[in-house]
């Protein structure tokens, strides 16, 4: 899929990246629960575009009769979790924290400088800003098809709205979710394939860990808890042995030990829907 980033701006990246000694394996990326957070949004979309689906067939041809979708009242609730939970968390630590780290270690000549030959790096300079740009337009981007989202799954569930105007509306749920999903997908390739790296070549691993503790501070307890058993899940569904690896690194054991316990506590009161319903 197209990224929107032209293949001049890539390549400069990609040269820089390739200008480091050490092989890539040996520089640790340790904001993974930025990329987790990204996975879980995804893999959130797809959950609710499946339960779009599940109630549109049961109202079109699945079932007949008054329970015909019945339990569609938890469509609002689950895409007020994608959308003004998980979405907005996510986009909330972007646009306050991670993009101003981003500017700050990537887009600065002094930042870069060290790690050029001959300490010319405008134009590197120049393609990471570029690319956080184009990042950053993506979450307007994404945020403006959330609220359109939400506001279509609201008007699904409304007792008056009739059983024409429902299949409409859940027909551009589905849609929508689809689109999300498929709209997040090159802002993550571009963070994978050119951020991720940059970040773990240029920033110290000590400050790496810092910026996650601002991230942990800014979300709050309650929060953090809820993230991270939708991070815990799309790591465990990717079936990336990598990633699960990751995850048992990067995450305290106390922390780790409670994540059952915060999926019934927690988790499932306020995302259980996503699964065609609330589970206890």
């Amino acid at each position: 899929m197209d990224d929107g980033v032209d293949i001049n701006t890539r390549n400069t990246i990609l040269r820089f990246l390739d200008s480091f000694d050490a092989p890539a394996e040996d520089y640790t990326f340790h904001v993974q629960g930025f990329r987790w957070h990204f996975m879980s949004l995804v893999r959130d979309s797809r959950r609710l575009e499946r339960l779009a689906k599940h109630y549109l067939s049961e109202i079109t041809g699945g079932r007949e009769g008054d329970d015909a979708g019945a339990g569609i009242d938890d469509l609002e609730q689950a895409a007020n979790f994608v959308v003004n939970f998980n979405m907005a968390g996510f986009f909330r630590i972007q646009t306050g924290l991670f993009d101003k780290f981003l500017r700050e270690h990537l887009c600065q000549e002094d930042s870069i400088g060290p790690f050029v030959e001959g300490g010319n790096v405008a134009a590197e300079t120049d393609a990471f800003k570029k690319i956080v740009d184009q990042v950053d337009e993506y979450r307007v981007e994404s945020e403006n098809l959330g609220r359109v989202l939400y506001q279509r799954a609201k008007a699904a569930t409304n007792p008056s709205t009739s059983s024409q105007q429902k299949q409409q509306l859940l027909g551009d749920v589905t849609r929508l979710s689809r689109q999300l999903a498929e709209q997040l997908s090159p802002m993550r390739n571009l963070q994978e394939i050119l951020i991720v790296p940059a970040i773990s070549r240029v920033v110290p691993s000590k400050m790496q860990k810092s910026f996650n503790n601002k991230v942990l501070r800014n979300l709050g307890l309650l929060e953090s808890r809820l993230h991270l058993v939708g991070m815990h899940d799309a790591v465990w569904e990717s079936g990336v042995e990598e990633e699960r690896e990751k995850f048992e690194t990067e995450i305290p054991y106390v922390a780790r030990m409670m994540i059952e316990r915060w999926r019934k506590s927690l988790y499932i009161p306020k995302a259980g829907a996503l699964d065609y319903g609330y589970q206890s």
